[in-house]
């Protein structure tokens, strides 16, 4: 099925618009959240430095509350 996707610019927003059939609805929450999630991006004030940091950090704290575990599993493989 070939849909088309519309936008309308109107009081300061934009709206997108496709028809309901172009999307299943088991799709439907997935879509939303990508969106949701693509927006809440674009809105933050992180730089790519930003990002870069936070991220170093996540991986430094999850290896150590997992590396007992991971080495384990590599020791016993």
């Amino acid at each position: 099925m070939s849909a088309t996707l519309d936008t309308l610019h109107t009081d300061g927003r934009i709206v997108f618009s496709f028809p309901e059939k172009a999307l299943p609805h088991a799709d439907e929450a997935s879509f939303i959240a990508f969106v949701k999630a693509e927006w809440t991006a674009r809105q933050s004030r992180f730089s790519q430095q930003d990002a870069e940091a936070l991220a170093q950090e996540v991986d430094s704290s999850w290896w150590s509350r997992n590396r007992e575990r991971i080495l384990a599993q590599v020791d016993a493989g």
